[in-house]
């Protein structure tokens, strides 16, 4: 009985000693794999990013958009220095009635 009871207690040192080696030898495999695995979710998190930074860009206006908004500006300058100058003589027909209506208005009292 005492035979076994040794024999045991080395099987159950070696298994002991078996499975200390074994966590150790696949403890770094794990851990490689936890960090793979978040770096992976940070890769997709920036190709997400860069994806939204891509269509951002290109919905911008380039050169030729910005030149033709130039022109086009331009031409409303023009246009509207054109009104007013004929907008002028409105204005100053209707100062001339507002100073006879004032004139009218002093000759009743």
């Amino acid at each position: 009985m005492t035979d076994a009871i040794v024999v045991a207690a080395g099987l159950s040192t070696v298994l002991s000693l078996a499975t200390t080696i074994w966590n150790m030898v696949t403890s770094g495999p794990r851990r490689n794999l936890k960090r793979i695995a978040e770096l992976e979710g940070r890769v997709d998190g920036l190709e997400r990013q860069m994806q939204s930074t891509g269509d951002q860009i290109a919905q911008m206006p380039n050169r030729d958009m910005m030149h033709r908004l130039d022109l086009s500006l331009a031409r409303m300058e023009g246009h509207i220095d054109r009104l007013d100058e004929r907008l002028k003589p409105v204005a100053a027909i209707a100062d001339r009635m507002q100073e006879l209506m004032l004139q009218e208005a002093k000759a009743r009292k």
